[in-house]
């Protein structure tokens, strides 16, 4: 079914019969006409949408990624057309395969920049994969049981890709988490205990991501945050610029003067001359 066919030629029954069959390979084949045709003309696939979103719960990787190829030609010219299958994008985030991860966070990620609101619905999903230790951490690597110098490089350069899938993955579900708590900061202030959890977390990409939706949701609602406060105590310290920045600003949206003396200690001594001058900023907004 569907073998040596132009896709073109596909009436859109039989395309949508491949997309049902209970046979994977025939979905796949389906998939792939799908993301032929979307590549040159994506109203011809837009009707498919829901079903190729059925198809990202397949068990086999290789027709989840196919489908989520298909999805991500028409997310690229409409990512509101996605908007029916975040749920279905959004638990590829949470898959034990990189590659599968990535390619759900990819279109979930074009929906967030359109229309972030319609990603408030899957922030539960999204949270718990970014706080499930990530899968490439860690562990053996299999180039420890192999002798062959070719073989091993091989392994070698596909765990760095998984690695790399990884890290993408994480931050575009990050900036999808941001943009939703920056479109509907009263809807996330639900998952605020959960966003103070990942704001201690070792990823800085995932944890300044938490602060800056914390900080969102204080702005609107700064009594949901206060509870949580000491994440970002304690984050003023990090590494990362980025999370320490991330708290400067979240104790200015909390507006609580208590925090004045932590912020001028910033002010004094942080490295970052921006954040410095940050810090002190904040800490005369609270004073003042």
């Amino acid at each position: 079914m569907l073998d040596d066919v132009d896709p073109e030629s596909i009436a859109p029954a039989e395309l949508r019969a491949a997309l049902e069959s209970e046979r994977s390979l025939v979905r796949q084949r389906g998939a792939r006409v799908c993301a032929a045709l979307a590549a040159d003309d994506v109203d011809r696939v837009r009707p498919f949408v829901e079903e190729l979103g059925a198809v990202l719960r397949d068990d086999n990787a290789g027709v989840v990624q196919t489908a989520a190829a298909a999805l991500q030609e028409i997310a690229a010219l409409d990512a509101a057309a996605l908007v029916p299958v975040v749920d279905d994008l959004a638990a590829l985030v949470g898959s034990d395969l990189p590659s599968v991860q990535l390619a759900g966070a990819r279109p979930l990620c074009d929906v967030a920049e359109e229309r972030p609101a319609a990603c408030v619905p899957v922030l539960g999903a999204l949270l718990d994969g970014l706080g499930d230790a990530p899968v490439t951490a860690g562990g053996d690597s299999a180039v420890a049981y192999v002798e062959d110098p070719g073989t091993k490089e091989a392994i070698q350069q596909r765990e760095r890709e998984s690695r790399e899938y990884e890290q993408h993955a994480r931050q575009l579900a990050s900036n999808v988490v941001i943009a939703a708590a920056n479109a509907e900061p009263a809807a996330v202030a639900d998952h605020a205990a959960t966003l103070a959890d990942l704001a201690a977390a070792d990823d800085a990409v995932v944890r300044s991501a938490a602060l800056d939706a914390l900080g969102s949701v204080a702005r609107a609602s700064p009594e949901a945050v206060r509870p949580h406060a000491s994440v970002a105590l304690t984050a003023l310290d990090a590494e990362a610029n980025l999370v320490r920045a991330r708290a400067v600003r979240l104790f200015g949206f909390l507006g609580d003067e208590a925090h004045v003396e932590a912020l001028e200690r910033v002010a004094a001594s942080d490295p970052d001359e921006e954040i410095a001058t940050f810090a002190a900023e904040t800490a005369s907004f609270l004073a003042s």
